[in-house]
């Protein structure tokens, strides 16, 4: 607003200090209803909250603003408000229990922590630790971090994950021991539009997704957006290229768990052939045969 203040006195030869914040909008209407063409020329820098608002509809500002402002607009929005920031408190308890859950499993499967703990004491360090990562987004800095942490840690490891499942239960576990362990849970197989989206379609669909992800991650610059007063186009959000260290991060957050599902396979692969031990005795029976043949072995 100084900056327009500034103009307004130069072109209309105002002594100083007669045009004030608590003022400028009545001048500034008063002179575009007198003078139009001189204030069109001005190029005023309009800045209102708005605007600002506006910019801020990804991350949290999808949830705490473009959200918000349609709830105020339904009939009884209080009772709307709380029900939306419960289910939003719901839905963010409910997810920690699957993440939880998904990290003590494993350490519990591969024998990392003792078997004696309590599981309550394995879940409260569990939860601690969670905590104290998580005081990174609490910093002045926590929206870039919230940012940083939802492009790379949920985009690509998933795609990868989900695309070696795939695999994995196609190819490897054998879609037809697959179709009889469906066949046992709901008593028949699936049709052939199943059996070519799992066979076919999917890996393939899976396979471009992974491509394109790649194509256009590496050709383009890395960047995050900041609101900077000293900006040209402010109040509209700035593009700022990451420092260098922030691809540490990046490769920690995306390329690591991408990594690890190959490269444990790789090892097996190399145990194996190491080891020279004999695995062709060593089938894989369905989970519906083994299923049976516990069910027999109690009668």
């Amino acid at each position: 607003m100084g900056d327009n203040i500034l103009k307004l006195m130069n072109a209309f030869n105002y002594p100083e200090n007669n045009i004030t914040e608590s003022n400028y909008d009545h001048v500034l209407t008063q002179f575009n209803n007198t003078n139009p063409d001189i204030i069109q020329g001005l190029h005023l820098q309009t800045c209102d909250m708005q605007t600002f608002l506006s910019q801020g509809v990804e991350g949290t500002g999808l949830a705490f603003i473009v959200f918000t402002e349609a709830i105020i607009e339904m009939p009884v929005s209080p009772l709307w408000s709380v029900l939306f920031f419960v289910m939003l408190f719901c839905l963010g308890l409910s997810t920690m229990f699957g993440n939880i859950e998904g990290v003590i499993a494993p350490l519990l499967d591969l024998k990392v922590l003792p078997r004696s703990w309590p599981k309550e004491v394995i879940s409260g360090l569990t939860c601690f630790i969670c905590l104290a990562l998580g005081l990174i987004f609490a910093l002045r800095s926590g929206n870039y971090w919230l940012a940083l942490f939802d492009n790379f840690a949920g985009s690509i490891p998933l795609l990868v994950i989900g695309f070696f499942e795939m695999i994995s239960v196609v190819y490897i576990y054998g879609i037809d021991r697959f179709n009889k362990d469906l066949e046992f849970m709901i008593g028949h197989k699936p049709n052939i539009f199943w059996q070519a989206a799992w066979r076919v379609i999917s890996p393939l669909i899976m396979i471009f997704i992974l491509i394109f992800y790649f194509v256009t991650q590496v050709t383009k610059k890395f960047t995050y957006l900041v609101w900077d007063q000293e900006s040209e186009n402010f109040p509209t959000l700035a593009e700022r290229p990451y420092p260098s260290w922030v691809y540490v991060i990046i490769f920690i957050l995306a390329g690591v768990p991408s990594l690890t599902i190959p490269f444990f396979a790789l090892y097996k692969l190399i145990q194996r052939k190491c080891c020279k031990k004999d695995y062709s005795d060593s089938t894989v029976d369905t989970i519906s045969a083994k299923i049976q043949m516990s069910d027999k072995m109690k009668f």
